[in-house]
């Protein structure tokens, strides 16, 4: 297998589901993507579109909540099983209100 390049995919959405692992360490996440965009210097692996769902592994689920909107940092990591996504960073995102 190939080495991955350095990537970093920005994410913004809700997460829909989150689905804690059998062992009790981490889980996967399903995220509504509404944006998505590379940072800046980096590849972005993911091209994810708006109003599309992808599964994230996370080694912390503690730091997000079903239902709940984020700005999640991502990049796909490879492995001896594949490649997978993680979360390397959350943030809430905020929403406008209407005045």
């Amino acid at each position: 297998m190939a080495p991955l390049r350095p990537n970093k995919t920005f994410l913004q959405g809700q997460v829909r589901r989150v689905h804690h692992a059998p062992d009790g360490w981490g889980a996967d996440v399903e995220f509504e993507v509404e944006k998505s965009a590379p940072a800046e210097g980096y590849e972005d692996f993911l091209h994810a579109t708006p109003g599309s769902v992808v599964t994230i592994f996370t080694a912390e689920p503690n730091t997000i909540e079903t239902g709940k909107s984020y700005t999640l940092t991502t990049s796909v990591l490879g492995g001896p099983q594949g490649e997978r996504v993680v979360i390397q960073g959350v943030a809430p995102s905020i929403k406008q209100g209407h005045d």
